[in-house]
């Protein structure tokens, strides 16, 4: 049985959660991410959402939030998914001007069914985007 794509994204934001990824999704720099990428509404709908649950409070919303975004971008823009997804990993780098360890956050897109050839060149990229 094929796993949920929720559960690599959710896995996605643990590998994240060790660093500021929290404060960057509440940053000017994320806000600037969403247009880039036609999101804003997106980001927004799914914050709003996570918000919303009276089960979910502090970081486990903004995880919540995190895995919801992911997911609909993963199940309505997949050829878009890894160039948002590395995109997105790049800015959060750049904000936060450490650097990002990505062979698991690649394993995981793998299990996600990309071909381990498209993981391997858009994350080579990573590095050269501007």
């Amino acid at each position: 049985m094929p796993t949920d794509p929720k559960d690599h994204i959710a896995r996605l934001y643990t590998l994240l959660a060790k660093l500021p990824v929290e404060e960057y999704l509440s940053s000017e720099a994320f806000a600037v991410f969403c247009r880039h990428h036609d999101l804003v509404d997106t980001w927004k709908e799914h914050w709003e959402t996570a918000l919303a649950r009276p089960d979910l409070y502090g970081k486990d919303t903004t995880k919540n939030a995190f895995i919801l975004f992911f997911h609909h971008v993963f199940q309505t823009r997949p050829r878009e998914f890894l160039d948002i997804l590395t995109g997105f990993l790049q800015d959060f780098q750049e904000w936060n001007a450490s650097p990002l360890s990505c062979a698991a956050i690649k394993k995981e897109c793998i299990l996600l069914g990309f071909p381990v050839a498209s993981v391997e060149d858009e994350f080579s990229k990573l590095q050269k985007r501007a």
